[in-house]
């Protein structure tokens, strides 16, 4: 079954009401990672890379999408069409490093 990933639960439960019982639709609640707090969000020997952390309040929510993603046949990054969207979807993308996210 695909499951489509929005950015929240509002929008989940409407969008599956869209698309039926064949496809499953979850939210990743807001943004997944952030920076960490002090001096360990910015890594200076590695080019300035940035350092992103999955926040406390969302490991369950990590988790939650792993498990979801696992058993899906393909999933669907649907945010909104905004830079707070597309970073989201990017985020978990990159938390979740699957091949089967389009």
């Amino acid at each position: 079954m695909p499951l489509v990933i929005v950015e929240s639960p509002a929008k989940a439960k409407t969008i599956e009401g869209y698309l039926g019982k064949d496809f499953k639709v979850a939210s990743s609640y807001g943004h997944v990672r952030d920076l960490p707090k002090g001096d360990k969000a910015i890594d200076i020997n590695n080019r300035f890379n940035p350092t992103y952390v999955v926040t406390a309040d969302k490991k369950a929510v990590i988790k939650n999408l792993k498990a979801l993603v696992k058993d899906a046949e393909m999933v669907y990054l649907a945010s909104d069409d905004d830079r707070e969207g597309e970073a989201i979807a990017w985020h978990v993308k990159e938390y979740l490093n699957e091949k089967k996210l389009i």
